[in-house]
């Protein structure tokens, strides 16, 4: 019988054509029914036409179906992938441009600091419809999450869906490729990682690469020669790291590569305009995400008019494939997911949401213990953790006072006065308030 995978935001440009591709190129589920659900319906016809068109290009049984409506969508899934953005663009634009006002140079704004906070209390209730829709109409579902941020929505679906969830994201993959380029090695395979943290915030702990201890061997490069200048040998046309360098330097673990991310955990990096220069960190502005918007838009019309390209015959390094073919045959899979720490990262408070290494069976989702992380990085992780944590509970509760102190407490905010922070904060929820139903009439 035919599995049916839903994508809701099944519309989008940027995520749905390559897991789609990825879906078909993959044995256990090329045949199976894929339902793209989006509420924008010439979003959902331009890529519902593109997914037809990859079927016949990969020459699988792929059956496509769109749907606006959410409840048709979601009745009977086995799978249920989510790459939605609640207010889209617009919404986001005022995450980036209030916080400016403050002080706070957002480079991504997606998954902690101001930005992230408004961007959580707008997409949890929108999770929870989603997630007692999955209750009421699709008890046999698995919940694959890729929506930022990351935490707190894989957090709130948990708290609030009976199905295994579990969240995915990339960010590991840019560490992994460096470490292959560096060691010269042929396949991931080749090497094992130990790693935990947050989403956008994890740490390398350990690393062995063909049995021998490769962390050290980085250290050993690293007394004469900085992250950036091994990134630039390793991976030609990439300088930055700018940021991942000097926490190196602080703790000897290996963060997440990705300045524009990892920085926004951290004040000093986005509340100085001079270090967003000295530190060479890339903001993201609402202009450039339209820009990209657009390409892949066109790209996507193009190719449907056309010829898909050689590149959708090819597997993407995203897992969520992986993970409903370990479920469909039965065969376990192991890569990096997200969910509520339960001992995994030992000296981390349970509950919240963190990166590890995960099994995935028939049986649902299963976090690999990683022991503990080393200080300072703990600290750094934990702050914001729990920060994540009550924003999660502030944005499930409709509770207004709870949201603005876990404002407060963000590292973002740091040089502000509580005045400043919880005045900013009202002006990001007075710009969003279409999006926010849990604090209408209160603010």
């Amino acid at each position: 019988m035919s599995k049916r995978i839903v994508i809701v935001g099944g519309g989008s440009s940027h995520w749905s054509p390559k897991l789609l591709a990825d879906l078909m190129l993959t044995p256990a589920l090329a045949d199976q029914t894929y339902v793209l659900h989006d509420l924008s319906e010439p979003n959902l016809s331009r890529i519902g036409r593109f997914a037809i068109k990859l079927a016949r290009t990969l020459g699988v049984g792929a059956q496509i179906e769109m749907e606006t409506d959410p409840e048709r969508a979601i009745a009977s899934a086995d799978y249920v992938l989510i790459t939605i953005s609640t207010g889209g663009l617009e919404s986001m634009a005022h995450d980036l441009a209030v916080p400016e006002a403050y002080g706070v140079y957002h480079t991504v704004g997606d998954s902690i600091g101001p930005g992230g906070w408004s961007r959580t209390l707008r997409n949890v209730p929108v999770f929870v419809e989603l997630a007692e829709r999955i209750n009421r109409l699709a008890p046999r579902a698995y919940v694959l999450n890729y929506t930022n941020p990351m935490a707190q929505l894989t957090r709130a679906l948990g708290l609030r869906c009976a199905r295994p969830v579990v969240g995915l994201c990339h960010g590991l993959f840019e560490n992994l490729e460096f470490l292959k380029g560096f060691f010269g090695l042929a396949s991931e395979d080749e090497m094992s990682v130990r790693y935990a943290g947050l989403n956008h915030f994890f740490w390398i702990t350990g690393l062995t690469v063909r049995g021998e201890d490769g962390l050290a061997w980085l250290r050993h490069k690293l007394e004469s020669q900085t992250l950036p200048e091994l990134r630039a040998a390793a991976e030609p046309g990439v300088v930055n790291s700018y940021v991942a360098d000097e926490l190196y330097r602080a703790t000897g673990l290996i963060p997440y590569l990705a300045d524009r991310h990892t920085s926004e955990f951290f004040s000093p990096y986005l509340t100085s305009a001079a270090n967003l220069e000295r530190y060479r960190i890339k903001r993201t502005s609402i202009a450039d995400r339209q820009e990209s918007l657009r390409r892949a838009e066109s790209a996507i019309e193009e190719m449907t008019a056309g010829g898909i390209p050689e590149r959708y015959r090819q597997r993407s390094r995203e897992t969520a494939a992986d993970i409903m073919s370990a479920i469909a045959t039965g065969r376990p899979f192991i890569d990096v997911g997200n969910l509520p720490n339960a001992g995994q990262v030992a000296n981390l408070p349970r509950g919240v949401v963190v990166e590890t290494p995960v099994v995935v069976t028939p049986s649902g989702f299963d976090a690999v213990a990683m022991g503990e992380l080393p200080e300072p990085a703990r600290t750094w992780v934990e702050r914001c953790a729990n920060v994540q944590e009550a924003t999660t509970q502030a944005a499930l509760s409709g509770d207004l006072e709870q949201a603005l102190a876990a404002l407060a407490l963000d590292p973002l905010c740091a040089h502000l006065t509580w005045s400043q922070v919880r005045e900013m904060g009202l002006r990001l929820l007075r710009a969003t308030a279409q999006w926010l139903p849990q604090f209408a009439g209160r603010i």
